[in-house]
């Protein structure tokens, strides 16, 4: 069987949701917070896809939006000396 993966408007909501929290969120409480039903399947490949790509982490205490897209963080990072 085929499997389709999320849809945008899932990552969007995700992205939504993760990003207006300040601690990490359970995925039960994740779900709650959608607008609308979305199965586990669908949130849970949601979530493995934005992990995937370095934006969230997930540990014991939840999953939490991690990228940050400061410009000034990213120009000192870019300047700092890996040693």
């Amino acid at each position: 069987m085929h499997h389709e993966g999320p849809t945008l408007r899932t990552l969007y909501e995700l992205e939504t949701i993760l990003r207006r929290s300040e601690s990490p969120m359970k995925v039960s409480r994740i779900k709650e917070r959608f607008p609308r039903t979305v199965a586990a399947r669908a949130l849970r490949d949601a979530i493995d896809h934005y992990r995937r790509l370095g934006f969230v982490s997930e540990g014991s205490k939840g999953v939490m939006w991690t990228l940050n897209t400061d410009r000034g963080f990213w120009e000192f990072a870019l300047k700092w000396d890996s040693r």
